[in-house]
């Protein structure tokens, strides 16, 4: 193995044991489900490692790893449509009554978080709704969203500023959707 893979390979260890939480709550926040986020931020992590064994050159590891979840999240969903559409049996739990669905006592206020937040974000074009989700809660800068959206960097923030917007304006009316 040479010192440049080892050295990513250091980098991803530090990122997984730094950043592990901060993973899954990312990959939670986008699905809505514990399990299915543990699966995705885990399937990734190992592609992640396997590639880095096979030397793939990345430049900046964390943005790689970021990127991948979001990929994954996205693919996720791909593949529920899908399944959807082969089996009409699989019936889908609208957000109002997600809220009735049990969850453990540790899922219970990350489960109300996610609900409140999609509530809220609900109403925005997904655009802007996930330029929200990395600024406020992935706490990303402007330059990573732009990155990891494939978007220049005045794109992210003027599509954050009208979200903001959106959402003031939702709020002085009292729109508690």
């Amino acid at each position: 193995m040479n010192k440049e893979t080892e050295q990513q390979l250091a980098e991803l260890e530090r990122i997984v044991t730094e950043r592990q939480d901060w993973l899954f709550r990312f990959a939670y926040m986008r699905i809505g489900s514990r399990e299915d986020a543990e699966d995705v931020v885990q399937e990734v992590l190992l592609g992640v490692f396997g590639r880095l064994r096979e030397r793939t050159k990345v430049d900046s590891v964390e943005q790689y790893l970021i990127r991948s979840v979001s990929n994954a999240c996205n693919d996720y969903f791909r593949r529920r449509s899908k399944e959807t559409t082969k089996s009409m049996q699989l019936k889908l739990v609208s957000l109002d009554k997600a809220e009735q669905i049990p969850a453990d006592e540790g899922d219970r206020q990350i489960h109300e978080e996610y609900l409140r937040i999609n509530r809220l974000l609900d109403s925005l074009p997904q655009e802007q709704a996930e330029i929200v989700r990395l600024k406020c809660y992935d706490e990303l800068t402007f330059k990573q969203i732009a990155e990891l959206l494939n978007i220049p960097e005045p794109t992210a923030k003027s599509r954050y500023r009208y979200a903001i917007q959106h959402i003031q304006q939702m709020i002085k009316k009292g729109d508690k959707r």
